[in-house]
């Protein structure tokens, strides 16, 4: 039982960590909508919550998307984002404009 309570405070600890890095910040934004969608779906998302789409990467359903405003995240689950996090979090956004 003693094992094991140090093992969960280190699980949360980490999953507090995750939750703050995830937290969008900045003008710049990884958009995640329904994998079942298409990039026109993604693109779609992003112009409704009144975005600018920057890049895409494999996957057709994870972009960059960029606005100044500060309430750009909300606006992007509100027009059908599934998620959003602070794209500095996405290997592919940090290497792939170098590929």
């Amino acid at each position: 039982m003693k094992s094991i309570i140090p093992a969960v405070y280190f699980s949360l600890a980490v999953a507090v960590v995750a939750v703050i890095a995830a937290r969008p910040s900045g003008p710049f934004v990884l958009v995640v909508t329904s994998p079942a969608g298409n990039a026109a779906g993604s693109m779609a998302v992003i112009d409704r919550a009144e975005g600018a789409f920057v890049w895409a990467g494999r996957v057709p359903w994870m972009s960059v998307a960029y606005s100044q405003a500060p309430d750009f995240p909300e606006r992007l689950l509100d027009a059908g984002a599934l998620l959003v996090i602070n794209h500095d979090l996405a290997l592919g956004c940090l290497q792939g404009m170098n590929t």
